[in-house]
C-alpha cells in the first residue's frame, strides 16, 4: 500500500507545550530514543542557543516520522507573537494543523490569533488539550471557551483523574449512541441526523466518512485530551490525524512549490525548505524562482529530504513532499518555485511597526553586520533592513522587542558580531492631505527627454496604493509606461515626511518623449521628480499605527489597568468579568503602547496576560508623531537628485 503523506503543523500559544508535544511525537514514532525537555534545553527541535536558554521557539523546526502507514512531515512553528509571520508562512504549506491549548491557562490571546490565521487559510485543524496532569486543568471548560470563540469542536477523548500526574486518557466510545448523537450534531449533516433518529445508531463507516469530510473543509475541529510531558494522548492524536486528514491531490502537472524556511549552512550554503504542491524536483534541475524582488531561473545543486531530524540526500522529491534544496542564491522565505498554480494558500506577513538603528561595537564590523542582516532578511522577510549610504547608518524594521534579543543572539553566535540595537521608534506612514497634480519636464541636460504629469488623490484609510495610466501608447510607448509604473512604487517608499506613502491613487494623465533625445532610463528619473512635486502640492497627513491589545488579569486590578489605558489615548469597550478575572480589548496607538507591557505587569503584580497585534493606521493628531530624515537623494532638491540619478545610470536608478 502506498504511503500516505501529510504535512502537519504544530502551533500553540507560548508555554502551551507545543515543543514538548513534538518531542513526544518523535519519541512515540521511534525517531528519537528519549524525548527532550524544553526546561532542560534538550529539545531536539530547539536547535538555537537562545531557544534552549529562554525555553521558547523562535524559528520553524522540521522533522519527519512514520506512524503506521502514514508519513507525517512535522513543522513546529514559533509560539511567540513576535514571530507570527513565520507561523503564517508555515500555515501556507500545511495539509493540517494541531493547535495545542493548555487545559490550565485555557484560551489565550495568542490562541485567538492562531485560530484566525488557521481560519483564513481554510486549514483542517486538530485540537490537543494539554497539561491535564496539572492542578487546575479543566478540559471541558476550555472546550466551552473555544466554542464561545466560534470553534466547532468534537471531543474524541476524555481523561480520568484530571489534575493528577497519574491521569489516564480515555478514547470516546465511538459506538455509543450518546457520542454518536453529539458527533452527528457537530457535523450538522441533516441526512445523517435523520438516519440516526430513525435507527438509533449509525454504521461507523458512514459516521467517520462524514467527519472526514467536515474536517477536510475546516468545518470541524476534533479535540484530543492529553499531557504531552508524559506522552498521554499522543498516540490518540496521531491515530486521529492519520484517520481523518486526507492526503491532498496535487494542484497540477507543472512544478509548483513554496519556500517556507531558509537557512544558511556554513558548508553547503543557502538551504531552502519547501513544500511541493505539484510536479517534482531533481538534482541539477533548472527552476524558476518567483519572489517579491522579481523572478530568475537558477539551478538546484543538491536535493535532500527530511528523515526523522536528519537531512538525507535523494534523487527526487514528488508532489506533497518536503524537500531541502541548495543552489538557489536569490531565494527568500515565502518565494515560489516553478509556477503559481490556482489553489495555493495565501499568507500575510506581520506588519513591522518598530524602527531601530543597528550599531556594531567594533566599527570595522559594519560591512559584516550589513551582510549578516541581509542573510537574516532572506530567512525572515518581515525583517526589513535599510542602509543609509550618506550617513553610513544601518536600520532594521522589527515586529517586536523580543526580536531584538533574538537578532543580537544570532549575530553573536553565527557571525561573532557584537551589535547593539537602539531604542526602537514607531514606524509611521503618510498620505496625501488633498488631491493635486505634479509635473516634471526632464529635458536638460541633454541627452534626455521625459515629461510626465500625475494626479495624486487620497483614498480611504486602509485602501493601500492604486495606479492608473490614462496615456495612450501612441503618445507614450508601452515600454516607457512600464518604466513609470515600476518607478512609482519605488518613489512612494519615502514621502515628504520621510515615511512610506499609502492610501492614495496615482494617475498618469500626460506624458511625452522624444525620438532622438529620450534615454531609455529617463522616465526612472522623471517619475520621482513629478510624483514628489504632486505630493508637495497636496500636502501630507501623518498616519500612526494602532494596536489591538487584549488584557486579562485579576478583577481587583481592573481600576489600575483602566487608568493606564486612559492616559494612552486608548479606545475600549467595557471589560468582561468571569471567575474573578477581567478580559478587556483596547485600540491603542503604538507610540503610546511602547512601555505598556511593563506598566501592565506592574499594575497586575505579574498576574496579568498581555497580547497585542497590529490593527490599522489612523490619522496622527496634530503636533504628535515624527518626520524621518530621508535616506538617499531628495527629489525635491531637483538638481542634486538629477545629478545623483545620472551618476547611477550604469547601475540601479534610485
Amino acid at each position: 500500500m502506498d504511503e500516505k503523506i501529510l504535512n502537519l503543523g504544530i502551533v500553540a500559544h507560548a508555554d502551551a507545550g507545543k515543543t514538548t508535544l513534538t518531542e513526544q511525537i518523535l519519541y512515540q514514532a521511534g525517531s528519537i530514543r528519549t524525548p527532550g525537555s524544553v526546561d532542560e534545553g534538550t529539545a531536539a527541535t530547539d536547535g538555537m542557543e537562545i531557544e534552549r536558554r529562554r525555553g521558547i521557539s523562535v524559528r520553524t523546526a522540521c522533522a519527519s516520522v512514520v506512524w503506521k502507514s502514514c508519513r507525517l512531515n512535522l513543522i513546529d512553528a514559533p509560539g511567540h507573537a513576535d514571530f507570527l509571520s513565520e507561523v503564517e508562512r508555515s500555515l501556507a504549506v500545511l495539509d493540517g494543523a494541531v493547535l495545542v491549548v493548555s487545559a490550565v491557562e485555557g484560551v489565550q490571546p495568542q490562541t485567538r490569533l492562531l485560530l484566525e490565521a488557521i481560519g483564513r487559510a481554510g486549514l483542517p485543524c486538530f485540537l490537543f488539550l494539554n497539561k491535564l496532569d496539572r492542578a487546575g486543568s479543566n478540559w471541558q471548560k476550555v472546550l466551552a471557551q473555544l466554542e464561545k470563540e466560534g470553534v466547532p469542536c468534537l471531543p474524541l477523548s476524555s481523561v480520568q483523574g484530571e489534575g493528577d500526574r497519574d491521569a489516564a486518557s480515555c478514547p470516546a466510545a465511538f459506538t455509543s449512541p450518546v457520542w454518536q448523537e453529539s458527533a452527528v450534531l457537530a457535523t450538522g449533516d441533516e441526512s445523517l441526523l435523520e438516519s440516526f433518529l430513525a435507527e438509533g445508531s449509525l454504521p461507523e463507516a458512514s459516521l467517520w466518512a462524514c467527519l472526514k469530510d467536515r474536517v477536510a473543509r475546516g468545518a470541524l475541529y476534533p479535540a484530543v485530551c492529553g499531557a504531552s510531558k508524559f506522552g498521554l494522548g499522543v498516540r490518540d492524536l496521531l491515530d486521529t490525524v492519520c484517520r481523518l486528514l486526507p492526503q491532498p491531490v496535487p494542484l497540477g502537472e507543472a512544478l509548483c512549490a513554496r519556500v517556507y524556511k531558509v537557512e544558511h549552512d556554513p558548508v553547503l550554503g543557502k538551504a531552502a525548505y519547501l513544500r511541493l504542491f505539484a510536479g517534482e524536483l531533481r538534482n541539477r534541475q533548472a527552476v524558476d524562482v518567483l519572489g517579491s524582488k522579481g523572478s530568475s531561473q537558477e539551478k538546484i545543486t543538491r536535493v535532500r529530504r527530511v528523515e526523522g531530524q536528519k537531512l538525507l540526500d535523494t534523487d527526487c522529491v514528488s508532489a506533497n513532499g518536503i524537500a531541502v534544496v541548495y543552489g538557489l542564491e536569490s531565494v527568500r522565505a515565502g518565494d515560489l518555485i516553478g509556477q503559481e498554480l490556482p489553489g495555493l494558500r495565501a499568507y500575510r506577513l506581520a506588519e513591522p511597526l518598530l524602527l531601530s538603528r543597528v550599531t556594531p561595537e567594533d566599527p570595522q564590523d559594519l560591512p559584516r553586520l550589513t551582510q549578516a542582516l541581509s542573510q537574516l532578511e532572506e530567512e525572515d522577510p518581515a525583517l526589513g533592513c535599510e542602509w543609509n549610504r550618506e550617513k553610513q547608518e544601518l536600520w532594521a524594521r522589527l515586529t517586536g522587542k523580543l526580536q531584538i534579543e533574538v537578532l543580537e543572539a544570532l549575530l553573536a553566535s553565527r557571525w561573532n558580531i557584537s551589535a547593539r540595537f537602539g531604542e526602537p521608534s514607531v514606524i509611521y506612514r503618510e498620505t496625501p492631505a488633498s488631491a493635486a497634480e505634479g509635473f516634471e519636464s526632464y529635458t536638460w541636460p541633454k541627452p534626455c527627454w521625459a515629461e510626465l504629469r500625475f494626479l495624486v488623490e487620497p483614498l480611504p484609510r486602509g485602501s493601500g496604493f492604486q495606479y492608473e495610466c490614462l496615456v495612450s501608447p501612441g503618445q507614450l510607448p508601452y515600454r516607457y509606461q512600464a518604466h513609470v509604473e515600476t518607478a512609482v512604487p519605488r518613489a512612494l517608499r519615502q514621502g515628504l515626511l520621510g515615511w512610506q506613502v499609502t492610501d492614495l491613487k496615482v494617475t498618469l494623465v500626460d506624458g511625452t518623449w522624444h525620438h532622438v533625445h529620450t534615454h531609455p532610463l529617463d522616465f526612472f528619473v522623471a517619475t520621482p521628480l513629478g510624483l514628489l512635486d504632486g505630493l508637495r502640492r497636496a500636502g501630507s497627513q501623518l498616519l500612526e499605527p494602532v494596536l489591538n491589545i487584549e488584557l486579562s488579569g485579576p478583577q481587583d486590578c481592573l481600576g489600575k489597568v483602566l487608568g493606564l489605558l486612559s492616559t494612552r489615548r486608548a479606545v475600549f469597550q467595557p471589560a468582561q468579568i468571569e471567575d474573578g478575572r477581567f478580559r478587556l480589548e483596547a485600540l491603542v496607538p503604538a507610540a503610546e503602547a511602547m512601555e505598556l507591557p511593563v506598566d501592565f505587569a506592574s499594575a497586575t503584580a505579574g498576574e496579568g496576560i498581555y497580547s497585542s497585534r497590529f490593527s490599522h493606521y489612523q490619522d496622527c493628531p496634530p503636533g504628535m508623531g515624527a518626520a524621518r530624515e530621508r535616506i538617499g537623494p531628495d527629489p525635491l532638491d531637483r538638481a542634486k537628485f538629477i545629478l545623483a540619478a545620472r551618476s547611477a545610470m550604469a547601475g540601479e536608478i534610485p
